[in-house]
């Protein structure tokens, strides 16, 4: 094994800020029958005798440092020294390390590998942690009623139906036809005449998750591992909030089977061929949101009269159809051939029309991620729902408990204080040394009225 020293010239001080140095003997462990038997240092004999007084100070002292009767970092100060304090040090415990005493003092280098010196090498010092997940936000947030409750109570909304019909021609000397206010169809009945009158009813209720983590956890995390535990407790209560708006609108087939319905007295408000469409449960597309758009245009109310639904149009979707809705929203004109254009008998385009691109005009996109995790049988079902700001009946109300119009963190009041002391904010409670955190959330929502919302399962049947 070769030894050679630096020519860095390490700064002298008059002053020893340690104070005095205790003298320390140092010498060959017993664990090593001589010098040749050390770790490298195999072929010793062949040094030139110039340098085997240096080389055995540095076998001594790296036999010390693996005996434990040394420090190791003074092993490390001989190879790469930092303070002249530490090179003094070194010198009076093992005369003749470095060079001429009488001259410059020199730090050690070993010119072969770290092999060595495996027991100073033995750990990774190199170490990161990289946090969670991006999450998204509540998307839901525009088409929603929102409503700030004041307790845990039940909630009642009514909604009535009659005294809108079309006025009709009457002798001036008999009265007027009198009206009266109904339940509402199909919500309370299945007609105007036997409609019930009673609210539309839901009880918000408390969802709440947590953790438990120790002190010597804490104390041992030098990596900053429970820095984002408050981030991942908000990540479950928006996750959790998100999937229960996903619910608000759809079910295990698509759009919501209570809030997307056909026929006879329903709210009329599926894309099918019934209802107004070219197609029944068009996959989304161009022309799957024009037909939306005309079963939205054809919207009656339960006495049959025509009603106007206006304001923006939002539109959910699921990660599937994505590029579709890139696509559509970046398009600068359509071709169409149902719509204004002309098709053979063979179905077949028989006139393009081209124009502007009107869809994109009152249209906001919204990508559900949950969509296809709720809607399992039917991924790709996709709604329009209009801004609920600009009519008077919204399609879903979402109520949540006032002060936790956002979900809160809450953590247990340590219970560790020392004799005498203060108390021990990071030593959590007394009995297990344990820092519990929860996140507590208190929300509920209904489907008020669905002629403000048409859907499609994607299905194409």
């Amino acid at each position: 094994m070769e030894i050679q020293f630096s020519q860095q010239q390490f700064p002298t001080h008059d002053t020893n800020p340690g104070g005095a140095i205790p003298q320390f003997v140092s010498k060959v462990g017993p664990e090593f029958g001589s010098i040749n038997e050390l770790p490298g240092m195999n072929g010793f004999g062949r040094i030139g005798t110039g340098n085997k007084r240096r080389v055995r100070e540095a076998a001594k002292l790296y036999a010390d440092a693996l005996a434990g009767r040394v420090d190791p970092f003074l092993l490390k100060q001989a190879m790469s020294p930092t303070h002249s304090i530490y090179v003094e040090h070194l010198s009076r415990m093992y005369p003749g390390l470095y060079g001429d005493p009488g001259g410059r003092q020199m730090g050690l280098r070993e010119t072969m590998s770290f092999s060595d010196y495996q027991a100073l090498f033995a750990d990774v010092l190199d170490r990161k942690y990289y946090g969670w997940y991006n999450s998204y936000p509540l998307v839901y947030t525009p088409i929603l009623r929102k409503q700030t409750l004041m307790d845990f109570r039940i909630v009642k909304r009514f909604i009535l139906d009659g005294m809108v019909t079309p006025w009709t021609q009457v002798d001036p000397a008999t009265g007027a036809p009198m009206q009266s206010l109904q339940g509402p169809v199909p919500q309370g009945g299945t007609n105007l005449a036997t409609a019930s009158t009673a609210g539309i009813t839901y009880q918000p209720a408390a969802y709440q998750s947590g953790c438990s983590i120790n002190w010597r956890a804490f104390v041992n995390d030098d990596l900053g591992i429970f820095n984002d535990v408050s981030m991942r407790l908000a990540v479950e209560g928006n996750r959790g909030t998100s999937r229960f708006h996903t619910q608000l609108f759809f079910d295990v087939n698509g759009p919501s089977a209570t809030l997307y319905t056909t026929g006879a007295n329903t709210y009329h408000n599926i894309i099918n061929v019934a209802n107004g469409a070219s197609s029944a449960n068009p996959r989304l597309s161009a022309q799957g949101i024009m037909d939306g758009m005309k079963v939205l245009a054809g919207m009656l109310d339960s006495s049959g009269n025509p009603i106007l639904v206006g304001g923006k149009v939002f539109l959910v979707y699921g990660p599937g159809d994505v590029a579709i809705v890139k696509n559509l929203m970046n398009s600068m004109t359509l071709n169409v051939a149902n719509e204004g254009g002309s098709l053979t008998s063979a179905n077949f385009p028989q006139q393009w029309l081209q124009v502007t691109n009107w869809l994109t005009a009152d249209l906001v996109p919204i990508m559900d991620p949950y969509l296809p995790l709720v809607a399992t049988a039917n991924p790709h079902s996709w709604i329009l729902v209009v801004d609920p700001q600009s009519n008077n009946r919204p399609t879903v109300e979402f109520g949540t408990l006032r002060g936790f119009e956002t979900p809160q963190i809450f953590q247990r009041i340590p219970s560790m204080q020392r004799l005498g002391g203060g108390v021990e904010v990071t030593m959590g409670n007394f009995d297990n040394l344990n820092t519990d955190m929860k996140i507590i959330g208190v929300h509920g929502g209904a489907q008020i009225d669905g002629r403000a919302t048409v859907g499609s399962n994607g299905s194409g049947s």
